[in-house]
């Protein structure tokens, strides 16, 4: 469950690139960071249903809520076939919001500290009986910036992983990263695609439910 929010307030209508139906809107902009979550929770499962209404603003989306639910493998678990998981989150340009995101699991939970698209410390909570709670902490540090003067995009600099990444798989000969590799990807857009659809209503009509491949 988490929220990612930044105030277009002072964005010039109709100039600004956030107002471009093809390529702005908050779902686009930001939309990706809190749908990847379920990627990360739920790993190598299908998304089953996607729900996702939103204000406009301009023409475009301006304050998107989604529910997904994941599934995978086809055994009975409970009252249903196969492990299910829910992804709930919003995303907004009406604000700047807290952007706190918790991972909740049957036995504790994880913490992504604000802000969360680009954490650098997450919270480990474990169930310790009825009331009480275990923690661990782990820092996740920014590479060191003091070369450059202040981002645009606060935090910026952590795209440093990224690349190091990518030019890791590369020397290896690879055509895609172990850790997000080309069905994560069409997965994620095949996410975002789907909520658009849901929200502006650009290729018919609405539906509650969508199902998206395992990556």
């Amino acid at each position: 469950q988490g929220d990612f929010g930044w105030s277009n307030v002072d964005c010039p209508f109709p100039d600004d690139r956030i107002w471009n139906r093809m390529s702005g809107g908050m779902t686009y902009d930001i939309g990706m960071y809190m749908a990847h979550l379920g990627q990360v929770a739920y790993p190598d499962s299908e998304v089953e249903i996607i729900q996702a209404m939103a204000t406009m603003k301009n023409g475009i989306d301006q304050t998107i809520l989604c529910n997904m639910m994941f599934s995978n493998g086809n055994n009975k678990v409970d009252d249903q076939t196969g492990q299910k998981g829910m992804l709930q989150f919003y995303v907004t340009g009406a604000a700047n919001t807290e952007e706190r995101v918790t991972i909740q699991g049957s036995k504790g939970r994880i913490v992504l500290d604000s802000p969360a698209h680009v954490p650098e410390k997450v919270r480990v909570f474990q169930d310790a009986g009825r009331g009480k709670t275990t923690e661990v902490v782990h820092d996740f540090a920014m590479p060191d910036d003091s070369f450059a003067d202040q981002w645009y995009y606060p935090g910026s600099v952590g795209f440093t992983y990224e690349i190091q990444e990518v030019c890791k798989a590369i020397r290896a000969g690879k055509k895609e990263c172990d850790q997000f590799n080309w069905g994560h990807s069409l997965q994620l857009a095949t996410m975002i695609d789907e909520i658009i659809r849901q929200t502006r209503g650009e290729q018919g009509e609405s539906s509650t439910e969508e199902k998206v491949g395992a990556a």
